[in-house]
């Protein structure tokens, strides 16, 4: 019954194509959800798109089937299949993320959710925070798709313990870093954002108390949060433009501090995908700072339906995360535009039917 299904392949770098594939087996443990709406990823999806990604540990090869934002409709529950991050039971016609599909017979799964139906279970979806989610009333096909790079966000946003009465610079608005300046923001958090791109700057200076048109590793970056905090710097740093080049130069937003009990100094979350080397250059002005690093990578059992939840109370913009839905035929051919207008898209919602 379920044997096989349309998905999108990337048989080698920037050549996708929509075909029929075989699925992983269905067994009392599996739930399988029929695929309404995905999206395309304008920043990990597309450089596996183009070849420029990381390796998955050495476990990315092509053809392969890309893709993590997706929600459906449940079709079959096996009698064992486990229970939501919630706790919440599954039944036959939920509304649900479906997410990533980590395995398939016959092709690399990057990370395997652009499919008509996901099988999820213990073998294709082995981590809890792979389990669907359920929609809450009130939130669309569409804004719930979209919510997985704000579940990202959120588990680097809560990992830099932001404050009330803390400044937060925001480097990329991007969804990731779009998200992270909502959230910041709900933290209590005094909110800069820098973006290089004057579109997508636009988008999101309505979330924030600050936004600045320049690129995160130049001069100029550093000189519109000195002058807008007069001189003080950002107590965090959440660099969300995946730009390796970047890195190096967000030292220079954050406070000095770290000399007296009580203060550990600022904080700085790497929260992009980051093909190329990061150099830390010249070190001891990250060593004088007393900084903290941290980073993270997906997101944890919970923060999909945390987010889910905001979106319902209206307290979360899922929709400013998206700017165009198009037909699955129309798919394979959107990898290229994103790319190409990159600095003036943000995410492109897929519907399957």
């Amino acid at each position: 019954m379920f044997e096989k299904a349309k998905a999108i392949i990337i048989e080698r770098p920037r050549h996708a194509k929509i075909d029929k594939v075989r699925l992983p087996e269905v067994d009392d443990e599996s739930v399988v959800i029929r695929t309404l709406y995905s999206a395309i990823s304008t920043g990990t999806e597309v450089k596996i798109w183009n070849g420029t990604t990381g390796k998955l540990g050495g476990k990315l090869w092509y053809p392969l089937i890309p893709g993590y934002e997706q929600t459906g409709i449940v079709e079959y529950v096996g009698p064992k299949a486990k229970k939501t991050a919630a706790g919440e039971a599954l039944k036959e016609g939920d509304r649900v993320m479906s997410n990533e599909v980590r395995c398939y017979p016959d092709y690399c799964a990057a990370w395997g959710g652009q499919v008509g139906i996901s099988v999820k279970n213990p073998v294709t979806s082995g981590a809890v925070f792979d389990m669907p989610a359920k929609i809450p009333e009130g939130v669309s096909f569409q804004q719930a798709t979209v919510a997985y790079l704000a579940g990202v966000a959120l588990k680097g946003v809560e990992k830099t313990n932001i404050t009330e009465a803390e400044t937060a610079v925001v480097v990329g608005v991007g969804a990731v870093g779009l998200s992270a300046v909502q959230l910041a923001k709900m933290a209590g958090a005094t909110v800069i954002i820098i973006e290089k791109s004057r579109w997508r700057l636009d988008r999101a200076k309505k979330f924030a108390d600050f936004a600045c048109c320049a690129n995160g590793a130049s001069p100029e970056a550093t000189e519109a949060i000195a002058g807008f905090t007069d001189g003080r710097m950002a107590d965090v740093v959440i660099e969300a433009s995946g730009d390796s080049r970047v890195v190096n130069n967000i030292r220079t937003f954050i406070r000095q501090g770290g000399w007296e009990r009580g203060d550990d100094g600022g904080r700085i979350h790497l929260q992009g995908d980051y093909p190329q080397p990061i150099c830390l250059t010249v070190y001891e002005e990250w060593f004088n700072r007393n900084l903290t690093i941290s980073t993270s990578c997906a997101l944890r059992a919970g923060d999909k339906e945390a987010i889910l939840k905001l979106i319902s109370e209206g307290k979360f913009d899922a929709d400013i995360l998206f700017d165009k839905e198009i037909s699955l035929e129309q798919a394979p051919a959107e990898y290229a535009e994103l790319e190409r207008d990159l600095a003036i898209r943000m995410k492109t919602v897929i519907k399957w039917s």
